[in-house]
């Protein structure tokens, strides 16, 4: 018997630490002591409670353990991630339990993380006098703000999934008012605290929100979904339906406002047309009008009252068309506004005019419609449309000067995709769209009329450049006006044909980045000679040029020569030595530069044969000074058995090179030399170690440090008689001069020459700062058989290692 009780106060003890009993529960994270993620002790810890399966009949278990009436789950994703152990996972409880361990569970919580730990929120009172009041809580009026309910002893918020405005009508009602509609979510600031009601379905007949059918679960609800109610002050006044204009752009436009249940308010333009606006301004007393889209009124504010308005046209009052009460998807910046009429008939209408300085003959067109100046939309606006309204000022014909060049307008823009046969005497005869609610000033389009349709020097060609007296940007003479020419399409072919024009043998496009942009009207686009025209205007070309602007108009470079003795002649032009420096040919008379594209030691070998060397490699673009004058070839393709480069494949197109990108070459002064290969120290540290140099096509440079080590190290020594040696890093020699001959060397240690390692000649991509050094080991010293030391270069780590020197 003593033996039986010493064991249950044994187990008593184990379940009883420090005052607390396993299966106590607590909640922790919170500002409140009724919610916040839940825990239990449980084998002498405190831990967490897994989400998975987790309830309100779970949670209101837990809130009565605690010492609550009841309680609901706040779901993981509303608490913070707890730590220590996760005792309790998939609860299954009946709600009839006494304690949490009590219920159905699953001590295995293997799978489950901190952030599925689970809260609670444990109701103050489970019943209350005011339990289901309603309030607003929003500074913008004393009917309308975010909705809050006061249930289980708290002030909550509403959820807005679901809620309509026969909801918000219930609410209202509950609160005193006629009735009332929904405000989004959208509309109100983000409450705090619980939110109590989900999925609202009133059926209108409620005298309690709560009365209505909802839904408890909330958690899968946030703050930002927080419903508002804005409730009417009167269902019925004698001034309902009544409009007005709000804006201080004029007497006869600007933002619809409508007198609605006792408050003014604004108009959805969502399928807002011109009928509606129609009967909105001869309701206001005006003969007719259009509508202004909401992009040109300023916002309003309260209420938006209609949304998609159908007026057929024969309604005395706006409120007697079509519409959709709901604007709950609708902002302020949607507000429609409307345009009405000071005349529907006037003695000029269709009058046009240039309102523009640029000059007497082009500039924004201007229309003259429901006695009022206002502008034409560019959209569909084409040549034909342009030549109908020169013709209705007196011109002869003319073209269109697209949006983009000319100054926005002020006032109404009155007509819109203009579809003109070309027959028509006044623009206003042509087909058009009045509904210009798209269109905005930054698409006002111009006119430029012709002075003259016929001149004797049509189609005279001139440069206007400082280039020189073959070279610049290409001008013709159309209408009357010189003028440029568009960039697109036009290729050497065109270039060709307006130098023969002018008096020169061929030429070549100068792309428009290579020409400074000129002023005026550009003629003419996409030109697409064939080669046989005498004149550039028998060419095949889109007069449309409305897309292109003069940072595009094009260049053209005639040639002096189209064939001279020293056509393709090479030569260098650098300060770096006699056998290397910037590549420049000769080609139609003058002397150029060549593009670094894809130029490679091959084309490098054919043009150091072609001036005598035996052979040569590229200097890259970034290692020579930027040349000047025309870049003749680009994408050099040579075989290696060319003599000259330029029966090499080439592309003669170089307008996307710059001269940033000239090329250069170095001659080898030898190809094979008895000292070929040969090796020596350049320092002033030590007769055995220094900046390593190689001897190569008859000229002394360095090597690259990149991949450089001890073991290449060693057979440069070797070949230099010692015993063997390590590398010097590059940043331990001085920087060299002259050229860097080996990259990449990688010797296997079995060499006797380190040109007879494997190596990268292209050693573009280094610089002198990475020339390498090396420490020659003497094969007789008095520390033979010590410990060295040698050092990866890369890493600058040292390593240790037993030798004998």
């Amino acid at each position: 018997m003593n033996q039986l009780i010493l064991l249950l106060a044994a187990m008593t003890l184990a379940c009883q630490v420090n005052g607390q009993i396993s299966g106590d529960l607590r909640i922790t994270w919170t500002t409140q002591n009724n919610k916040g993620r839940l825990e239990i002790y449980h084998e002498g810890e405190w831990g967490t409670v897994c989400d998975y399966h987790f309830d309100n009949v779970d949670a209101a278990v837990a809130c009565r353990q605690l010492g609550y009436c009841s309680g609901i789950k706040i779901p993981p994703s509303h608490v913070h991630d707890g730590e220590g152990t996760i005792w309790l996972n998939q609860l299954a409880c009946t709600g009839s339990e006494s304690k949490l361990l009590n219920c159905t569970y699953n001590a295995d919580t293997s799978g489950c993380r901190h952030n599925y730990d689970v809260g609670v929120h444990c109701f103050l009172s489970c019943q209350t006098e005011d339990e289901g009041d309603l309030r607003f809580n929003s500074s913008f009026a004393v009917n309308k703000g975010r909705l809050e309910i006061n249930y289980a002893g708290e002030w909550g918020t509403v959820c807005d999934w679901n809620f309509d405005n026969v909801d918000a009508a219930v609410a209202c009602r509950q609160m005193g008012y006629c009735s009332g509609i929904k405000i989004p979510s959208s509309h109100v600031q983000d409450g705090e605290g619980t939110i109590w009601l989900n999925r609202l379905a009133c059926t209108g007949s409620e005298s309690k929100l709560l009365n209505c059918t909802y839904n408890a679960d909330t958690s899968g609800c946030r703050h930002n979904y927080d419903v508002g109610v804005h409730c009417f002050l009167s269902c019925q006044t004698e001034d309902e339906g009544d409009l007005r204009f709000n804006s201080s752009f004029a007497v006869n436009k600007g933002r619809l406002e409508i007198n609605y249940a006792g408050e003014w308010g604004t108009v959805c333009d969502w399928n807002f047309d011109n009928v509606d606006a129609a009967v909105a301004c001869r309701q206001m007393g005006y003969c007719s009008g259009i509508k202004i889209p909401s992009s040109h009124v300023q916002d309003g504010e309260g209420t938006i009252w209609l949304n998609r308005l159908a007026c057929t046209g024969s309604e005395s009052k706006l409120l007697n068309c079509t519409y959709n009460a709901d604007t709950s998807g609708c902002r302020h910046n949607y507000d429609v506004g409307v345009h009405c009429f000071l005349s529907c008939q006037t003695e000029d209408e269709g009058d046009l005019r240039f309102n523009s300085s640029f000059a007497v003959n082009k500039g924004r067109l201007e229309i003259n419609y429901a006695g009022e100046w206002g502008t034409v939309c560019d959209w569909n606006f084409d040549n034909v449309d342009a030549a109908v309204a020169c013709r209705q000022m007196g011109y002869c014909s003319g073209i269109k000067i697209p949006s983009s060049h000319v100054q926005d307008g002020e006032g109404t823009i009155w007509l819109n995709r203009l579809a003109c046969t070309g027959s028509e005497s006044k623009l206003l005869n042509c087909t058009y769209n009045a509904d210009t609610s798209g269109c905005r000033h930054n698409y006002d389009v111009g006119v430029h009329c012709f002075l003259s349709c016929q001149t004797e020097d049509e189609g005279d060609l001139r440069f206007n450049s400082s280039f020189a007296v073959n070279k610049g940007r290409l001008e013709i003479n159309y209408a009357g006006e010189w003028g440029t020419v568009c960039d697109w399409n036009f290729d050497n072919v065109d270039a060709a044909v307006a130098c023969r024009q002018m008096g020169y043998c061929s030429g070549i496009k100068i792309p428009s980045s290579h020409v400074q942009d000129g002023e005026g009207t550009i003629w003419l686009n996409q030109l697409a000679c064939t080669g046989s025209e005498s004149k550039l205007l028998n060419c095949t070309y889109n007069a449309d040029t409305s897309g292109c602007r003069h940072n595009y108009d094009v260049g053209v470079h005639c040639f002096l020569s189209c064939q001279t003795e020293d056509e393709g002649d090479l030569r260098f032009n650098s300060s770096f030595a006699v056998n290397k420096g910037r590549l420049e040919i000769n080609y139609a008379g003058e002397w150029g530069t060549v593009c670094d594209w894809n130029f490679d030691n091959v084309d490098a070998a054919v043009a150091c044969r072609q001036m005598g060397y035996c052979s040569g490699i590229k200097i890259p673009s970034s290692h020579v000074q930027d040349g000047e004058g025309t870049i003749w070839l680009n994408r050099l393709a040579c075989t290696g058995s060319e003599s000259k480069l330029l029966n090499c494949t080439y592309n003669a197109d170089t307008s996307g090179c710059r001269h940033n990108y000239d090329v250069g070459v170095h001659c080898f002064l030898s190809c094979q030399t008895e000292d070929e290969g040969d090796l020596r120290f350049n320092s002033s540290f030590a007769v055995n170690k220094g900046r390593l140099e190689i001897n190569y096509a008859g000229e002394w440079g360095t090597v690259c440090d990149w991949n450089f080590d001890n073991v290449d190290a060693a057979v440069a020594c070797r070949q230099m008689g010692y015993c063997s040696g390590i590398v010097l890093p590059a940043y331990a020699v001085s920087d060299g001069e002259g050229t860097i001959w080996l990259n990449d060397v990688k010797c296997s240690g079995s060499e006797s020459a380190l040109l007879n390692c494997t190596f990268n000649a292209d050693t573009s991509g280094c610089r002198h700062d990475n020339d390498i050094g090396v420490d020659c080991f003497p094969c007789a010293t008095e520390d033979a058989g010590k410990i060295l030391f040698k050092t990866n270069v890369r890493s600058n780590h040292t390593k240790m290692y037993l030798g004998i020197a």
